[in-house]
């Protein structure tokens, strides 16, 4: 434990939303958006100050004892025990933190909206593994119920294939990018989804076999190895159903989009955060369908995607 800085990505999972925990093949891309981490330590000992700033915004700030990571104020209680939580798991796998004698002063800068749901709690995790030099992927499964594709996919530089096999990630970088992109947006719906909360509640539903494991592993495999638009859109459709009937949920073009030309597929929990759109529309075309229906944060591939 340092000073230094750090950098984590966001992302979209683009393939194997739900049943990736239980083994289902996933396609996820890292994003240009993220989070930077910068520690400077203080003279005042045994003392963290922290704050997070969202789109260099002041959003949050608290102050704690390391030694056991009492909260000493804040400017959000929720939050505060968020972080206290989170630092208390570092602690157990980094001994070190409970141990120091110094202060440390950390500043979180995320370069997104905050409400977007790409990744600011698997960042913050991958900046502050970092930081204390543990595996991310213990500091993730101490914290989160959720597969953990997100911790990696921060670090990744390329998008990534993701399973678990018997609980054990099996992360492989890929060359994904489809000659197609040009064909492919990701629109924001404007309803914060509760990424944790979605998990605990597919966690729970009962009647799923292994033969939906395959169908998924399969659609992802489709969408990977795509070679036309149409292909990757009839994936994308046949991804949509089988959550829709599992779930009972509408699948999202029938509906909010039924008069869209193209397909519409949500994106990581159902319901709100991003959904990513392909067609072959023309941009044009597509940020005018989208923006009369008041959606204005809508972006291309190469916008977004890392």
């Amino acid at each position: 434990m340092r000073s230094g800085e750090y950098y984590s990505n966001g992302k979209f999972l683009l393939s194997g939303e739900y049943f990736v925990l239980y083994g289902a093949k996933a396609l996820a891309v890292p994003l240009k958006y993220g989070q930077r981490m910068l520690v400077d330590e203080l003279p005042e000992p045994g003392i963290l100050h922290w704050e997070t700033y969202v789109l260099n915004k002041l959003w949050f700030s608290a102050g704690f004892k390391l030694k056991d990571m009492e909260i000493i104020e804040s400017s959000n209680s929720k939050t505060a025990f968020f972080i206290q939580n989170l630092l208390k798991e570092g602690g157990k796998l980094q001994p070190g933190l409970y141990l120091t004698t110094k202060g440390y002063h950390i500043k979180n800068y995320i370069d997104f909206d905050i409400n977007w749901g790409l990744g600011s709690s698997s960042s913050l995790v991958s900046n502050l593994a970092y930081w204390l030099d543990v595996d991310p992927y213990a500091l993730y499964c101490s914290t989160f119920q959720g597969s953990g594709y997100d911790v990696f996919c921060a670090r990744a530089r390329r998008p990534i294939i993701y399973q678990l096999k018997e609980n054990r990630p099996q992360i492989n970088e890929t060359s994904f990018n489809p000659s197609f992109s040009d064909h492919l947006y990701f629109v924001y719906l404007g309803k914060k989804q509760d990424s944790q909360e979605s998990v605990k509640n597919f966690k729970a539903q009962k009647g799923f076999d292994d033969h939906i494991i395959l169908e998924i592993s399969d659609l992802t495999d489709s969408m990977f190895k795509s070679v036309t638009v149409t292909d990757f859109l009839m994936a994308m459709h046949l991804h949509e159903e089988i959550l829709s009937e599992f779930l009972r949920i509408p699948m999202v073009k029938e509906e909010l989009f039924p008069d869209f030309h193209g397909e519409i597929k949500s994106l990581g929990a159902w319901g709100g955060d991003f959904v990513m759109a392909g067609t072959t529309m023309s941009a044009k075309e597509v940020k005018d369908y989208f923006f009369g229906k008041n959606l204005d944060v809508v972006f291309n591939w190469m916008e977004i995607v890392y």
